[in-house]
């Protein structure tokens, strides 16, 4: 099917009711739920048979050229047969290729993280939490969210976040700690950049740059192409090199221009306008950090390790994008977390 005929009928099926979905591959279907005045969209894997009411996954995926929930595809593929239910939410603005609405800065403005981490509570609240309920309909929905101080309960997320998302899982983990038994960070920037917010001055500059028109548009006219997407992906994120289907997955999102939007507030740097040193040391949720062998960042992430109250540090083979080059490794990693 062509791409742009796929995408009419999933904006057709869409239409037809909330949570409807398509089929994507492997299990996986597209639903959507409405967050404030956006429709957004969502991945989602069944759980294999006896793990309906077992407690979700929830895959938080970066922000970058072409990129959105799609990024989770290869681990929610590897994770079968004995699989819990897998939740891999668009942000605000991503996801187009699923029939997401479209970001407009100049209409609707957003916080960052705050508004993408919103409408991921939104998916767990209105979506997630119902459809766990409906497994178990004799159980009152104290036993998803257990105990605060005792962790008890036979529910709550597991929150895995991408990269320089990572400020979105940290937000969603600390404002939501009942809702959220557990968070991975996969590949996150260093704990002082974390924590070390950026000039105010400086964040205007990047942003003014990527929203002009004229120089703006031609970086990122550049950018776009699949030579350059393969270059700086082969530079910066793969251990090895990039396949033909990362290639293709970052054509299709990015062939639309309103997709430039969320990648532009990002590159600029708006996640860190400030320091989210208060909510890593006010998580009550045990943390694991995943990094790749051949990332040279492994380094500035250890003091995730000695500043955390409950954090683990770990290595496995990859680079930038190891849910994506390294699925079945991260997804024993899930494993021994119990999800």
């Amino acid at each position: 099917c062509h791409p742009l005929a796929q995408s009419a009928q999933l904006e057709d099926a869409l239409a037809e009711g909330g949570i409807q979905s398509l089929p994507s591959g492997d299990g996986i279907s597209i639903g959507s739920y409405r967050h404030k005045d956006f429709e957004l969209t969502y991945l989602y894997k069944e759980a294999a048979p006896g793990r309906e009411g077992d407690r979700p996954i929830i895959l938080i995926h970066p922000v970058g050229i072409g990129l959105s929930s799609w990024f989770w595809e290869k681990l929610m593929e590897s994770y079968s047969e004995d699989n819990p239910p897998i939740y891999a939410p668009d942000l605000i603005g991503c996801g187009l290729d699923h029939g997401a609405d479209a970001w407009d800065p100049e209409e609707k403005g957003l916080f960052f993280p705050l508004s993408w981490v919103e409408g991921v509570e939104t998916l767990i609240n209105e979506i997630v939490i119902p459809k766990w309920e409906g497994t178990r309909p004799l159980l009152p929905l104290s036993r998803f969210l257990g105990d605060r101080a005792d962790r008890s309960g036979e529910g709550g997320c597991l929150v895995i976040a991408q990269g320089g998302l990572a400020p979105v899982g940290i937000v969603l983990a600390e404002r939501n700690p009942l809702q959220v038994r557990s968070l991975m960070l996969t590949s996150p920037p260093s704990y002082e950049d974390v924590t070390t917010p950026v000039p105010e001055g400086e964040l205007r500059r990047n942003y003014d740059f990527l929203r002009s028109a004229v120089i703006g548009g031609l970086a990122f006219a550049a950018l776009e192409s699949r030579g350059v997407i393969e270059f700086f992906s082969n530079l910066f994120l793969f251990r090895d090199v990039c396949d033909k289907r990362w290639l293709d997955e970052t054509l299709r999102e990015s062939r639309y221009p309103e997709a430039r939007t969320p990648v532009q507030a990002f590159n600029a740097g708006l996640l860190q306008h400030r320091s989210f040193e208060r909510e890593l040391r006010e998580l009550t949720q045990p943390v694991l950090i995943v990094s790749g062998d051949s990332d040279k960042r492994v380094e500035g992430r250890q003091s995730y390790g000695t500043e955390l109250k409950n954090c683990k540090l770990v290595t496995i083979e990859g680079c930038n994008v190891m849910p994506w080059e390294n699925p079945d490794e991260v997804v024993e990693l899930v494993k021994g977390l119990g999800f």
